[in-house]
């Protein structure tokens, strides 16, 4: 399965404002540097172990989810199936859904932009091809 960092770091803008983290803040509760943190919310390449490390440090937050996409935002607590709200959370929900509805559509733009891209690189292959011929 491939790795959008775009998405992952709109996934983990996202956890941010919701814990309302700054990249300093993040920083330091990580123990990961700035620049580092910085290269990973704005989706520009970085070391994969490097965002293994910061969301190791986070253990109220799925990985799988900022990683894939897969499951809730936070790690279920308590028993299997429960999930309770993790402690620091604002209890404001309409807010949270607002949020998430536009980090949906925030992860819809990227993926048509990702479509559009592949639109692209087949064109340039079909212009290439027939090129060739002249």
């Amino acid at each position: 399965m491939a790795i959008n960092l775009q998405q992952t770091s709109a996934r983990l803008n996202f956890y941010m404002r919701i814990k309302e983290l700054d990249v300093y803040q993040l920083s330091v509760m990580t123990q990961t540097p700035p620049d580092v943190v910085g290269c990973i919310l704005q989706g520009e390449d970085y070391c994969m172990d490097d965002l293994v490390a910061l969301l190791k440090q986070l253990p109220d937050l799925n990985s799988r989810w900022v990683i894939y996409g897969e499951g809730n935002v936070f790690k279920a607590e308590g028993k299997e199936g429960e999930h309770a709200l993790p402690s620091g959370l604002k209890k404001d929900r309409s807010a949270y859904l607002a949020e998430m509805q536009a980090l949906l559509h925030q992860l819809e733009e990227i993926e048509k932009q990702k479509q559009q891209e592949n639109h692209l690189d087949q064109l340039r292959s079909k212009i290439r091809n027939l090129t060739k011929h002249i």
